[in-house]
């Protein structure tokens, strides 16, 4: 299958100033995986294979006091890494735990492999500069998980 074959996991909605994404998922772990990966294409991004191992997977946690917030922290720390450290994600594995009974809320660890961004790709790029907590959410459907997230560009 060609990558302009692949249905985005993602769809933007109408907003006024601002890039608003609706996010979809089978279940909850699937939904972040397409968070990841509907960032790096708003970026402009070719897609980076899944699960490939060239290195030594590395670890990168993120938590919030919930869903949401630990969303709006994953995607703020992948697009700090891609638009200043010039590096993406090759993503091997995704996790996400809520445990709301120790109070840690929920958290999202993430393994894989720091890609450098090439020159011509970073060329492509769409300028966001922020993911916003405005308007973010999460919620469980028939069809699967949605979530709604608000870009500032």
């Amino acid at each position: 299958m060609k990558e302009t074959d692949r249905k985005a996991p993602f769809r933007e909605l109408d907003h006024t100033a601002d890039l608003r994404v609706e996010i979809r998922g089978r279940d909850e772990k699937e939904l972040f995986r397409n968070a990841v990966e509907s960032l790096y294409q708003l970026l402009g991004l070719p897609a980076v294979p899944d699960c490939r191992e060239t290195a030594p997977a590395k670890r990168l946690e993120v938590k919030g006091q919930d869903p949401e917030e630990a969303l709006v922290e994953l995607l703020g720390e992948l697009l700090y890494r891609a638009t200043v450290e010039g590096k993406r994600l090759n993503l091997q594995e995704l996790s996400v735990r809520e445990d709301e009974e120790e109070g840690e809320g929920c958290r999202v660890v993430v393994r894989g492999d720091w890609e450098a961004i090439t020159e011509g790709e970073m060329a492509g790029q769409r300028e966001i500069k922020a993911v916003t907590y405005h308007d973010v959410q999460i919620r469980r459907t028939d069809r699967g998980w949605v979530a709604r997230v608000v870009m500032d560009l």
